[in-house]
């Protein structure tokens, strides 16, 4: 097999899908673009993600790999012009989904494991007035929050610990992990945003831990108790989640080696 592997670069919407991965008769991000370039290349595809996302979290940022076989007719056609490739997916996908870039790529790199940062931005609104026209990309929380006091608990997540407390129960599967940033910023009246990155996080974890910072801003609980959270291990002692919509998958690093996502070329993202 004369193989090619491509990378994908692309954002979404999170509202229509039922999540970023395939699923038995769901709608869902990877499904609709699988499926698109399958009728493209007449050949199956199945494709590996730098990170799923739940149903509603959104992304600017997210990279997926493919391998095609170059043998074949209509995937030599397909890859001879890599951007009329993306144009015809950016097409078929539809509008909730945007393509920003296609490129051909080594063997060696894995939109998942070649990742050495993920960052996450998370969407508050503590004033009174939400513009309905966003209303599906920010939490809503309806009441004023401290940001120092969210500032001061969120100092105690940074670093390498156990997350057990904050990640969804998986068997066998570690919730060691490294939180390099936890950031809270006003970026306008009535708005927070709550950025997070690390190489990598377990499931609901960035959701989870907003979930406890706003408990510490509405002044239910003290910035210690996310370091005891922390520290006891035990997912029922957190709060709950943070609504899914509003987060964003914004960033995904790959080192000196490969480009970050998004391109230079694709939305970065303002400070609405």
């Amino acid at each position: 097999m004369t193989s090619v592997r491509l990378r994908i670069d692309l954002a979404y919407d999170g509202e229509p899908w039922a999540g970023f991965a395939r699923q038995p008769d769901r709608l869902t991000v990877q499904g609709t673009l699988e499926g698109a370039l399958t009728r493209i290349t007449g050949q199956p595809v199945a494709s590996v993600c730098a990170g799923r996302t739940d149903r509603g979290v959104h992304a600017i940022a997210q990279v997926v790999h493919v391998d095609l076989d170059r043998a074949h007719p209509r995937v030599a056609r397909a890859t001879h012009d890599l951007e009329v490739l993306r144009f015809r997916l950016d097409r078929m996908v539809g509008d909730a989904i945007t393509i920003w870039q296609v490129r051909e790529v080594g063997d060696d790199f894995s939109a998942r494991f070649s990742a050495t940062e993920r960052g996450y931005r998370y969407r508050l609104v503590d004033g009174e007035v939400v513009d309905p026209i966003r209303r599906h990309d920010r939490w809503h929380v309806g009441e004023p929050l401290g940001v120092p006091a969210m500032r001061a608990g969120a100092k105690l997540l940074l670093g390498e610990h156990d997350y057990a407390a904050f990640c969804r129960n998986r068997q066998r599967r570690t919730t060691v992990r490294r939180l390099d940033e936890v950031t809270l910023t006003r970026p306008q009246p009535g708005t927070i945003h709550v950025r997070l990155a690390g190489p990598a996080f377990c499931h609901q974890m960035v959701r989870a831990i907003v979930g406890c910072l706003v408990e510490v801003g509405l002044g239910k609980e003290s910035p210690d108790w996310i370091g005891e959270v922390l520290l006891a291990q035990d997912r029922s002692l957190a709060a709950r989640v943070a609504p899914a919509h509003g987060l964003t998958l914004e960033r995904v690093g790959y080192g000196r080696r490969y480009p970050a996502a998004p391109p230079a070329s694709g939305r970065r993202g303002g400070a609405d």
